[in-house]
């Protein structure tokens, strides 16, 4: 069978995500002796933002954001940026990448649980119900692994829990607020990260994270985990994610969801030197697999 020039885009495109977002949480854990959370978090938002904004002046757009645009994704940026990526970047101080992982992944879980009780989508299904149940057990099955033990490791998965809920809260807002703009999608996503990253900023400052900063700990593997944040986990990510969302359909968009979690464990132990029990492994498997049940029936659903 040959390959179109659309079908390896698309194949690229997914390539990119799958990496780029998979090993987001290494690019963290690296980042993190030199920078503290929020401010590294914000540093790299703005500066994604930025980039992805020339590029898209550079690829010819010439609308900019009008004040709507900016109270619409200001408070967005809130939720999707601040919270979903600062609040796992303060958590990955005291729990592993691998464990960040396996608990981000399991997004599409409490989506679900979230739409049905909050913003008015049906009630799940009895196979995705099944998927809740599944999802639960992975957590808790992580919360008791030898990872999960101990205050300070509590601490950083309800930090990083925190940072999904951002995420879902977010994601639940801009469905139901949905509003009209001039600017393409990759300019709003750039406009998206230059605002979160600017409030990550004003966070970090206020929680007095300037003088946790140790430029001591600069190492070249801090350097090039920073650098792929900003130019992977960011730009290269969303871009990605974006290109495919208007190009394929959303199952294949958001298959991301599966294997995300995977990623993360296998760099973790491969390139992070962090030590993956088979508990952990086990509920890195009932995540993937819940979360499979779950956008399943939802995209049966769609088609018909």
């Amino acid at each position: 069978m040959h390959l179109t020039i659309n079908h390896c885009k698309i194949l690229a495109c997914l390539f990119l995500l799958y990496i780029s977002w998979g090993s987001t949480y290494l690019g963290i854990k690296l980042s993190l002796p030199v920078l503290p959370p929020f401010l590294m978090c914000g540093l790299r938002m703005l500066l994604a933002g930025i980039l992805l904004y020339a590029l898209t002046g550079l690829h010819g757009e010439r609308a900019h954001p009008c004040s709507r645009d900016l109270r619409h994704t200001g408070l967005l940026a809130v939720f999707m940026v601040l919270i979903a990526s600062g609040f796992l970047s303060k958590g990955q101080e005291s729990i592993p990448s691998a464990t960040a992982a396996i608990i981000s992944g399991a997004v599409p879980i409490w989506m679900l649980l979230a739409g049905w009780l909050f913003a008015g989508e049906p009630r799940p299904t009895l196979r995705q119900a099944l998927g809740l149940c599944g999802g639960f057990a992975g957590l808790v099955l992580l919360a008791f692994s030898r990872h999960g033990g101990g205050h300070a490791s509590a601490l950083g998965m309800l930090w990083v829990f925190g940072s999904t809920l951002g995420w879902i809260a977010g994601s639940l807002y801009s469905k139901r607020r949905r509003v009209s703009t001039a600017l393409s999608p990759l300019r709003s996503c750039a406009l998206l990260l230059i605002l979160g990253g600017v409030q990550s900023l004003l966070a970090g400052l206020l929680w007095g994270e300037p003088g946790q900063i140790r430029p001591e700990n600069i190492t070249p593997a801090a350097v090039a985990g920073f650098s792929w944040l900003v130019l992977g986990g960011s730009l290269i990510a969303y871009s990605s994610y974006f290109w495919l969302l208007r190009n394929t359909p959303i199952s294949i968009a958001v298959s991301y969801e599966y294997v995300v979690p995977v990623i993360g464990l296998l760099l973790a132990w491969l390139l992070g030197g962090e030590t993956v029990t088979p508990q952990m492994a086990l509920a890195c498997g009932l995540t993937v697999c819940s979360v499979f049940f779950i956008l399943l029936d939802r995209h049966q659903k769609g088609r018909r």
